[in-house]
């Protein structure tokens, strides 16, 4: 295991079509296929990119028998969400990212603390040659979003108990490793349900609000307005003085992103959010995880474009200098490259301040969805010095993501 521990430990997303997620991973953005696991229901494949781990999930036959068969050595939650007609509906018949797994330092202790949580898997131990994990799953209060709680400490494998692991093929082991670890995930959500679901992660993980940049208010986030449409933008993360038994080390991060619109749920009006609930089986949701990046940004892009990666194209006028030109040559870079790769730029010190002896860049790009139903898509991130969300960046996504859904209506 890695020595630096990071409060994500792994993300898991479920798909009916797993050889063309796998493919994605695999040969676009050059994660290593590590691990495997197989039932008599469904199928599980462990992906590895340094601190980035992800588990692509496939459920081939969705009904149980009436005994849960568990075996109390392998790391097992599906089982548990398949017998449940309610939870089956998290991840039946459809593409989604459904779980957020996090390390923890002590599983019950967050059980304990939080006794309204609806568990959908009590705490258990799973078993291997390589040690003990404690794991146990709770729902969110967010749509189909689950957490499963892991304590590793007690563990040196690479993966988790139940899992055969692989032989890396040869293109595989000379592939460049390309993502570094998870900068945040995203939620998607209805109009006013952003506060009470910040206040959730408050109580159940310790988690305080944080500041999405300059123009967040502290009562109704950062505002994205287009006419009548738009969102609102929330954002927390792991405090760090917080009593929870959420890990959060020097080198760890835990960024949630709660993204709501600002539509009224009876309204014809369509926008991204509510294009996401409505064919995410009417459900809030995952809409988005962030990458960083092993070397910087433009590199990265640059390999997974020519290995096929499609990214959303910002408008032109977005990097003309009137706009936001003068602020990508203030920072160093040159605005004909980034407007060719597609990378987005926003200073977190403001356009009028580039005398600053340490400027707080952020830059962006956004695939599209990688789900045949437009929902889920990845984004690239690279920060030097800046913390937040930028807000120039914030209403270019909006523009692109808006002007796609428009044109394919």
């Amino acid at each position: 295991m890695s020595s630096r521990i990071n409060g994500f430990h792994h993300i898991e997303l479920h798909t009916e079509h797993p050889d063309r997620l796998l493919d994605l991973f695999t040969r676009t953005y050059n994660f290593q296929l590590i691990a495997k696991r197989t039932t008599s229901n469904y199928s599980q494949w462990f992906l590895k990119s340094y601190d980035c781990q992800l588990l692509i999930s496939s459920v081939s036959n969705y009904y149980l028998d009436d005994i849960i068969i568990h075996n109390g050595e392998d790391y097992d939650i599906l089982t548990t969400i398949l017998h449940n007609d309610v939870t089956r509906k998290f991840i039946a018949n459809r593409e989604t990212v459904f779980n957020v797994a996090l390390h923890v330092k002590s599983v019950q202790s967050i059980l304990d603390n939080n006794a309204n949580v609806q568990v959908l898997v009590p705490r258990r131990q799973a078993i291997d040659k390589y040690g003990i994990i404690e794991y146990a799953c709770i729902k969110s209060c967010i749509g189909n979003v689950i957490h499963t709680l892991i304590d590793t400490s007690k563990y040196l494998g690479d993966v988790l108990p139940g899992f055969e692991l692989l032989s890396l093929s040869r293109e595989q082991d000379s592939n460049q490793l390309l993502i570094n670890g998870i900068d945040h995930v995203a939620f998607a959500m209805p109009k006013q349900s952003a506060l009470s679901s910040i206040h959730w992660y408050e109580k159940v993980l310790g988690m305080k609000r944080c500041t999405v940049n300059r123009e967040d208010d502290p009562f109704h986030g950062f505002p994205v307005r287009v006419g009548t449409m738009g969102m609102r933008l929330f954002a927390s993360e792991y405090w760090k003085c917080a009593e929870t038994a959420c890990i959060n080390d020097t080198f760890s991060n835990l960024k949630f992103v709660f993204s709501e619109s600002l539509i009224d749920s009876n309204s014809k009006s369509r926008d991204q959010i509510t294009t996401f609930i409505a064919q995410h089986q009417n459900q809030a949701g995952i809409q988005h995880i962030a990458f960083t990046c092993i070397n910087n940004i433009k590199d990265t892009v640059r390999i997974t474009k020519a290995n096929g990666a499609q990214f959303l194209q910002a408008c032109e006028d977005y990097y003309l200098k009137e706009n936001n030109g003068h602020v990508i040559e203030a920072a160093g870079e040159n605005v004909n490259e980034l407007a060719v790769l597609g990378i987005l730029l926003d200073n977190e010190n403001g356009a009028d301040d580039e005398s600053s002896a340490k400027q707080r860049i952020l830059l962006q790009i956004f695939t599209k969805s990688i789900f045949n139903n437009d929902t889920f898509f990845l984004e690239l991130i690279e920060r030097r010095g800046a913390i937040g969300f930028g807000a120039g960046n914030i209403r270019a996504l909006w523009k692109i993501v808006q002007q796609q859904i428009e044109s394919s209506t």
